[in-house]
């Protein structure tokens, strides 16, 4: 069978999981972006890639068949949107063999995962446990400044005063969009699924620390340290920590793809 009209067959085998998607995501349009992306950069990759040199080889169809079976069996006890997780495996499998006529990195499988409308989950889940760590680790932090802190919950307690980590401090948006960047990159790179795992785990670390600077930053402004501070620094301190994630996390990615493991014998 040709990708393309395989990818037809897919949607339409799956197409209970992609009409819940579509109602999922009409209340909420931002929610697609990510989605949308991810199709723009496979179509992006199938217009600026070289061919192989090789003859391209035939769709996997145990594969597609094997996604295929196991969305249809998990009607019984997966929530709807993780059937809609496997139908855009499936959907996006084929597309990319469609585009490049190779087999999809590992990483894609994480990507299309983050593309769904996960964030409130993830808010839901993390957003609680990511405040608890960013106010544990930002008090140290901001005890070897001179500034006598101390954590009760999500709050950092300092001259009588309970400073909190709302959600918008959890640093999940920022973990997301981390992890999404990195996704992309080892893509696009086509790092080895070790490689990914080890940039996956970097990526997360990276997350953790630059959310404890934003948020240690933002005490600052938040107990008055700052007089006169603007309210734009809120959000561009935001801005900031993030582009120092991406930042390091495109360097790593770069790192990874050049590191080759050398053996004891060499």
């Amino acid at each position: 069978m040709h990708p393309l009209p395989a990818v037809v067959v897919v949607i339409l085998a799956t197409w209970d999981a992609w009409r819940w998607y579509f109602v999922r995501v009409s209340a909420a349009p931002e929610e697609a972006l990510a989605l949308v992306l991810t199709v723009v950069l496979l179509g992006l990759l199938a217009i600026t890639r070289q061919p192989a040199s090789a003859p391209p080889r035939s769709l996997p169809l145990l594969t597609i068949a094997f996604l295929l079976a196991v969305y249809a069996a998990s009607d019984a006890f997966l929530p709807a949107i993780a059937r809609a997780g496997i139908a855009a495996v499936a959907t996006l499998f084929c597309f990319y063999f469609a585009a490049l006529r190779e087999r999809p990195p590992l990483a894609l499988c994480g990507l299309t995962a983050l593309a769904l409308p996960v964030l409130p989950s993830l808010q839901f889940t993390l957003g609680y446990p990511m405040r608890i760590i960013s106010a544990t680790l930002a008090v140290p932090l901001l005890r070897a400044h001179g500034l006598d802190v101390a954590r009760q919950g999500t709050f950092l307690l300092w001259r009588d005063e309970m400073i909190q980590f709302d959600a918008p401090c959890s640093g999940v948006n920022m973990l997301w969009a981390g992890l999404l960047l990195t996704l992309v990159g080892c893509v696009l790179l086509r790092l080895h699924p070790l490689k990914a795992v080890a940039a996956i785990a970097l990526s997360l670390l990276l997350a953790i620390a630059c959310n404890v600077l934003r948020a240690s930053s933002l005490f600052y402004i938040e107990a008055h340290l700052v007089p006169q501070a603007p309210a734009w620094w809120h959000e561009g301190i935001g801005i900031a920590a993030f582009a120092v994630t991406a930042a390091a996390s495109l360097r790593l990615l770069i790192a990874l793809r050049d590191w080759e493991p050398k053996t004891w014998l060499e």
